[in-house]
């Protein structure tokens, strides 16, 4: 499985769209530009891993990141909310990937004499071990099969079977082969077995940690490549360059494709060596994938979706039959269900909660929240909001929004003033106060130092105190409008 694309709305007031190719993507530009942010970004946003162990700290810089993979898979990461999302009730999906970005810091110590590279190493030789322990044990099972089903004299078996265990250790010997064409030019050799170099004359070995940081690097990068297996990975790399031979960059992309032409390399560099010859195709600016931030547009990605209309609609229906329970239980578990998917248009929340009132159950503040949040566009949003005082879907006007929902709608607004203009309207009309996520959302939205100014005075005339979200956040405008 690999990335096909990848929507950034709102980092530093601009919106990126990147498509990327199967086998081999280059992002270049100029220092600061985001390239590195947006590859941490993310690595940590296709993990498969629970909400609560996401790093969602590095998504302060943006409102929202959406990730398109392999098989029509859809992942959305809201920064406000502190929420991932998928296109799919459960996004079932096995997205291997490496991450190797440790070049810039190779300085840094975790012990005496131990640089972060020779950790990665270290960590690196524990698994190249049990990869060697698989190929044996897998060249043991070919032996074990051709001695009950063939004659152990038949020569034909006997080819067969070396042919066999010649394809087991084909990839590791291209490894193999590889890492001491790159280190000829040194006179040394890559002992397997120990997992050391030697080199002729020098009877010592030579420990990886002794390599100079380049060898080092070199190593970590193709190690991790051979232990993909062969299989459908992403590689990520932030300047892999950094340290590497003339000649080592030049060959680096065509050596990873030669040990796992399976794998998809996403890779930020600032050396035209690393791809001029081979690779220049495929090379994107990071200026081409950047536009003027519009946080009033919908999605690219979810617009350009090929999913049947209504088809998640009738997957809820569907599994409400199934719900058991009084009406609460139900509701709660119709909630539980809305939630997992990643957006639906007006008139799909409207068959929703027409659905719910065919089955005389009546939406929360949880519902309409929900189905707000799943909305691509303000006006969609706001006739969702507005139902809530209505007695439309409720036997009463019980149903009040609160902070949750307040917070929701405001990140569809077009920009500051109408966020402003939305907060006064609610807290006079429903007597309900924003907080400082509120003016978190508001700030991302904020184009130049007049609108920040404008946020900060409303922020002042409510009483709300900022915390290290919304610092951060104005640090980022500030350095901006500084530029």
């Amino acid at each position: 499985m690999y990335i096909r694309k990848i929507e950034i709305k709102n980092l530093w007031g601009s919106d990126f769209l990147w498509t990327l190719n199967q086998d081999v993507n280059v992002l270049i530009g100029k220092n600061g530009s985001g390239k590195s942010t947006i590859l941490k970004m993310l690595y940590e946003a296709v993990l498969p891993i629970e909400d609560s162990k996401l790093n969602f700290r590095l998504f302060d810089p943006i409102d929202e990141m959406i990730i398109e993979l392999e098989n029509d898979i859809v992942i959305r990461i809201n920064s406000e909310s502190r929420s991932i999302t998928g296109n799919r009730e459960i996004t079932n999906y096995k997205l291997n990937i490496n991450f190797i970005n440790t070049f810039d810091v190779v300085e840094e110590k975790l012990q005496s004499n131990t640089t972060l590279l020779d950790y990665q190493l270290q960590k690196l030789k524990y698994e190249f071990v049990t990869y060697q322990r698989d190929l044996s044990n897998q060249v043991e099972e070919v032996f074990k099969i051709n001695f009950k089903t063939n004659d152990i004299n038949d020569q034909d078996a006997k080819r067969k079977q070396l042919d066999q265990i010649e394809s087991i250790y084909e990839t590791k010997n291209k490894f193999i082969k590889i890492l001491n064409q790159l280190f000829s030019d040194t006179e040394k050799k890559f002992d397997e077995k120990e997992f050391h170099f030697l080199k002729e004359g020098i009877q010592t070995p030579i420990l990886p940690k002794n390599l100079a940081s380049g060898e080092k690097q070199i190593l970590i990068i193709l190690l991790t490549t051979l232990l993909q297996d062969g299989k459908d990975y992403i590689l990520l790399m932030d300047e892999p360059e950094i340290s590497l031979h003339i000649y080592w960059q030049r060959s680096l992309i065509s050596n990873i494709r030669e040990i796992n032409p399976n794998c998809q390399i996403v890779m930020i560099t600032h050396s035209p060596t690393a791809y001029y010859q081979q690779w220049i195709e495929k090379v994107t600016r990071i200026e081409n994938i950047q536009t003027t931030s519009d946080l009033v547009t919908e999605s690219t990605i979810l617009r350009e979706k090929n999913d049947q209309p209504g088809q998640s609609i009738q997957e809820i229906k569907s599994m409400f039959n199934y719900f058991s329970g009084n009406k609460l239980r139900k509701l709660y578990l119709f909630n539980r269900k809305i939630s997992s998917y990643t957006s639906f248009t007006k008139d799909e929340c409207l068959e929703l909660l027409n659905f719910l009132r065919d089955n005389m159950i009546y939406p929360d503040v949880i519902t309409f929240t929900t189905l707000i949040s799943k909305l691509n566009n303000y006006q969609d949003a706001k006739e969702i909001f507005d139902l809530m005082t209505t007695e439309t879907y409720s036997k009463s006007s019980h149903v009040k929004p609160n902070d949750i929902t307040l917070n929701t709608l405001v990140k569809k607004v077009s920009g500051v003033e109408e966020g402003i203009e939305l907060i006064q309207n609610i807290n006079e009309n429903m007597e309900l106060r924003p907080d400082i996520i509120t003016f978190s959302t508001l700030l991302g939205k904020a184009r130049n130092m007049d609108e920040i100014t404008l946020l900060e005075d409303a922020r002042t005339y409510y009483g709300i105190k900022a915390n290290n979200i919304y610092l951060n956040k104005l640090a980022f405008k500030g350095f901006q409008g500084g530029q």
